[in-house]
């Protein structure tokens, strides 16, 4: 990496994402210095530069990734533009971060794993619900047995399709089959497969489900509007993965059942039935003093003042915790830039993207076949909504 005080960022996609997201991160780490910004809308791309303190501003980004300044890129341009946009990153020595959904097929998303490893460059994949703590604890708990052994995981993201349209740089290709390639399905689905998979610890072993237009008019966004995901992992847990883009508030929720509890959490927003992000159960006869201090901060001993309580099992009951609210971005962002300069694996790999997408692209598969379909896929699957 160049040798310099700060590291040189650029942003390839001045869109509503990098608006809300990524230029507000950058901004929050003082190691980070904004170079670039590029987007086709030549408006777009001023308009970020000078209002997020960038030095330079590009229409094209083969020739912003020519830029020497830069140590790094975020991408977060339509789905379709991933590829070649990460390929032509890698190729000037560039690490990547890249908007989810990684990519338009699963040949593809290898093919940019492939062109980043070859480069030696860091490829990271921005499903960033990885970063909220409430999930990352979860993780912990999970791998700590709080929960006994997983066996059935269900996530789900519901919002309407209107939700970035009040951003000063609206970004309507989540809408369009030639930018998109697939609506709910690529764009919460993507979130929540990936974070599925990560809690149930397990890789995909075969999928089925269905991703189709039910609600939205057509006219507006002729792709799929709701989608359900059924997973088959390889060590024998279940799971289920539901999105739709014609909710009229965000919904969300993750439950994970194991043989000795349960959690459910919440990040986007919560609801009167949800009223904490993270929720646990567990049956396992704690004491006290072996209770995880995850836990422990949040589950106050009704009786303090009983020593029968350090030596004899809590009794069992909910535990409600309220992690800090710490924007998952701007972590996920400081991530990225610990793993290029410590030379560290990503959290989230291009290796993790790739798998993701072959779970997206199996349920396409799954809707041609009417069945099960075994993971990884055996052939490219491009989505039947696709326009070149």
């Amino acid at each position: 990496m160049r040798k310099k005080e700060k590291v040189g960022i650029g942003v390839i996609g001045c869109g509503s994402i990098s608006w809300l997201c990524h230029f507000p991160s950058i901004k929050a780490i003082p190691e980070l210095e904004l170079v670039a910004a590029c987007d086709s809308n030549e408006e777009y791309a001023r308009k970020a530069a000078e209002k997020w303190g960038a030095k330079e501003w590009y229409t094209d980004y083969r020739k912003m990734v020519e830029n020497k300044d830069l140590n790094a890129v975020i991408i977060a341009t339509a789905n379709s533009g991933h590829c070649e946009q990460v390929i032509a990153a890698a190729q000037a020595g560039l690490h990547v971060y890249v908007e989810k959904p990684m990519a338009v097929t699963n040949k593809e998303a290898w093919e940019m794993v492939r062109v980043c490893k070859e480069n030696k460059v860091k490829l990271t994949v921005g499903t960033n619900q990885r970063f909220w703590f409430e999930h990352e604890w979860a993780k912990k708990l999970i791998e700590d047995g709080v929960i006994g052994e997983v066996k059935f995981g269900r996530s789900s993201l519901h919002e309407t399709w209107h939700l970035y349209q009040d951003n000063v740089a609206y970004s309507d290709y989540r809408l369009k089959p030639e930018g998109a390639a697939s609506a709910t399905l690529f764009d919460q689905g993507s979130h929540r497969v990936d974070l599925l998979r990560w809690l149930m610890g397990s890789e995909a072993k075969r999928v089925v489900g269905v991703a189709k237009r039910v609600a939205t008019p057509e006219d507006v966004c002729p792709l799929d509007d709701l989608s359900w995901v059924a997973i088959d992992f390889e060590n024998g847990a279940q799971g289920i993965v539901t999105t739709d883009k014609f909710s009229p508030v965000v919904s969300n929720i993750t439950e994970i059942y194991g043989t000795e509890g349960m959690m459910f959490m919440s990040s986007e927003a919560t609801n009167p039935f949800q009223s904490v992000p993270l929720a646990i159960y567990t049956a396992k006869d704690y004491t006290w003093d072996n209770l995880p201090e995850i836990i422990k901060k949040y589950r106050y001993p009704t009786d303090f003042w009983v020593t029968d309580l350090i030596t004899k099992p809590l009794p069992k009951r909910w535990i409600s915790i309220t992690p800090p609210r710490e924007w998952s971005f701007t972590r996920m962002m400081r991530h990225f830039l610990t793993c290029f300069v410590e030379d560290k694996d990503p959290l989230v790999t291009g290796e993790d993207g790739a798998k993701v997408m072959e779970i997206l692209c199996g349920v396409f598969k799954s809707m041609q076949t009417s069945a099960w379909v075994d993971l990884p896929l055996e052939e490219e699957v491009i989505p039947p909504y696709y326009k070149k």
